[in-house]
């Protein structure tokens, strides 16, 4: 009778075992098996340009880092902010990753990593042009340079709306270079960028500096996903739940002053 019941406990307990389910990750598919296929523009400092010929910046080193730990190949594929979304919408790349803000918006299209840094934007003046200015509350009549089609531009309309900022000119992504060079020269008051890139800017050319952030509007960025790779999007999201977890994310943003 005990050996009986001790069977039938054991035949109960290998049944229960079968029947509990641990749920699998989702299998992590590339567009090619091996490799990640990364689209970015290498016009965005700190977070990737070029310099000396080398493709360089925290992204760069934060993607290479995430396709290591997945066992992949990085292949960084240079494009254009004004065309990357929908070339990721029409598969093109596994991932892309630019400095881009997850709004709404974006998030109706493409299926976004956990951010993996939220910011503020940032105003650059040249401060012996414009000592004046010290605060947000000083930018009612200013000129304020912006990138065309970010969340930079959306945001300076709202402020041109409410009389926070005089005027707004925009310039091409990848010519935001020309904007700090009108700033330096006196055509216009400020440039809004993210503001790790402004800060880099901002020390590119003597005078300027960041004197204030916009308030209540905050950045986060993340690594954008089609809406079909969930296995892909978890597996990222893994690795920079690790990354931030073992120290590697902190030592990149401090390598890269992003942090």
């Amino acid at each position: 009778m005990t050996v009986g019941l001790t069977r039938r406990a054991f035949a109960s307990a290998v049944l229960a075992l079968g029947g509990c389910s641990t749920q699998q990750p989702e299998p992590v598919r590339t567009l090619a098996p091996g490799t990640l296929r990364i689209g970015t523009y290498f016009v965005n400092p700190p977070f990737e340009y070029v310099s000396n010929g080398q493709r360089i910046g925290f992204e760069v080193d934060l993607m290479n880092e995430i396709a290591r730990r997945l066992s992949l190949t990085p292949v960084f594929v240079d494009t254009e902010w004004e065309t990357i979304l929908q070339q990721m919408q029409a598969g093109q790349y596994d991932v892309i990753v630019g400095g881009i803000t997850i709004t709404p918006e974006r998030e109706r299209t493409l299926a976004w990593s956990t951010p993996y840094m939220t910011t503020t934007l940032g105003l650059v003046v040249d401060g012996r042009r414009s000592p004046q200015i010290r605060s947000i509350a000083d930018f009612r009549n200013a000129s304020v340079g912006v990138q065309a089609a970010t969340t930079d531009y959306d945001i300076a309309v709202k402020m041109q709306q409410k009389g926070q900022i005089g005027s707004i000119k925009v310039y091409s992504f990848d010519r935001i270079q020309d904007a700090m060079v009108d700033l330096a020269a006196g055509r216009i008051t400020a440039v809004m960028k993210v503001y790790p890139v402004a800060a880099w800017l901002a020390r590119q050319t003597p005078g300027l500096s960041i004197v204030a952030q916009v308030p209540d509007d905050p950045q986060p960025l993340g690594i954008g996903f089609a809406k079909n790779n969930p296995g892909l999007l978890a597996a990222v999201n893994r690795a920079l739940a690790d990354m931030k977890r073992d120290g590697t994310y902190a030592r990149l943003a401090q390598k890269w002053g992003v942090a």
